[in-house]
C-alpha cells in the first residue's frame, strides 16, 4: 500500500462531516452542561464496552497469524493487559461514577438505537467485507481518529464539571495510546493490500463506520433535546423508561 493510498484513507476521515457535528462544536466551545455529559457518558460506555467483542469478531474472520497477533495485542490492551481493574470498561466506569451514575444505573439505562447501530456496524463489517476491511475501519475510523475526537470530547467534559483527574484516565489513555494502535494496524494492512477490490472494501468500511459515528452523535443530541426538561439525568431516564 503506497503512502498515497494511506493518505486517501486518512482523507476519508479528515474530510468527513463528523468533524462539523453540532455536538463536537459544542464540546470545542465548552458549551456542555453536566446533564449533556451524563447522556454522552452512558452511550459512550455502551459502545466502548463492546469494543472487545468488535475486535474478537474481526479475529474470528482472520486466518492470517501475524494479523491475529496484532488484533490480540490490541484486545489485550483493552482488557487491561490482564488486570481487570485496568480494563478499559472499568476505567470508563470510574468516569461515570464521578458523574454520579452508579454501576447498577449504568447497566440498567438503555442503549440508544443510534448507539446500537454503531455497534452493529462494527460487528457487521468483518463478515460483510472481510477482516482486512474491518481492520481498516478500526485503524482509520476508530483508533486513528480517537486522539482528535477524544481531545474535543475531553474539552467539553472538563468545561462542564470539575472532575477528579483519576476519573478521566480513560480519555487520557486513549488520547495518548491509540495512535500507536493505529500505526500497528496500518502496518498489518499495508503489505496485504494487493487487490483493488480490497482497497474498495476498506474505503466502504471506513465511510460506513464514520457515518455510523455521526448517527451516534445525532442520538446524543436527540436525547439531550428529549431530556432537557428534566433536572436530574438518571432519575429522569428511569422515569421516561418506566
Amino acid at each position: 500500500m503506497s503512502s498515497l493510498v494511506k493518505h486517501s484513507y486518512s482523507e476519508l476521515t479528515a474530510n468527513h462531516s463528523l468533524w462539523n457535528h453540532e455536538f463536537l462544536t459544542r464540546c470545542r466551545t465548552g458549551n456542555l452542561s453536566l446533564q449533556d455529559v451524563q447522556i454522552l457518558a452512558v452511550q459512550m460506555y455502551k459502545f466502548s464496552k463492546e469494543f472487545n467483542r468488535i475486535l474478537a469478531s474481526i479475529l474470528s474472520c482472520c486466518q492470517d497469524e501475524v494479523a491475529q497477533l496484532v488484533i490480540l495485542e490490541n484486545l489485550f490492551d483493552e482488557m487491561g493487559q490482564g488486570n481487570i481493574h485496568q480494563s478499559h470498561p472499568e476505567l470508563f466506569r470510574q468516569f461515570t461514577r464521578a458523574l454520579g451514575i452508579d454501576d447498577n444505573n449504568l447497566a440498567a439505562l438503555p442503549t440508544a438505537p443510534e448507539t446500537l447501530a454503531l455497534i452493529d456496524t462494527y460487528l457487521r463489517i468483518p463478515h460483510q467485507y472481510g477482516y482486512l476491511a474491518a481492520l481498516g475501519a478500526v485503524c482509520y475510523a476508530s483508533e486513528g481518529i480517537v486522539s482528535s475526537l477524544y481531545t474535543q470530547l475531553y474539552t467539553g467534559i472538563v468545561g462542564a464539571a470539575p472532575l477528579p483527574k483519576e476519573s478521566l484516565i480513560f480519555f487520557e489513555l486513549h488520547i495518548d495510546v491509540d495512535d500507536s494502535h493505529a500505526a500497528k494496524l496500518a502496518a498489518v494492512i499495508e503489505p496485504r493490500l494487493i487487490m483493488n477490490d480490497e482497497d474498495i472494501k476498506i474505503k466502504l468500511a471506513i465511510v460506513e463506520a464514520m457515518d455510523a459515528r455521526v448517527q451516534f452523535f445525532n442520538g446524543i443530541q436527540r436525547q439531550i433535546s428529549e431530556y432537557s426538561q428534566y433536572s436530574f439525568f438518571p432519575d429522569s431516564l428511569f422515569l421516561l423508561n418506566a
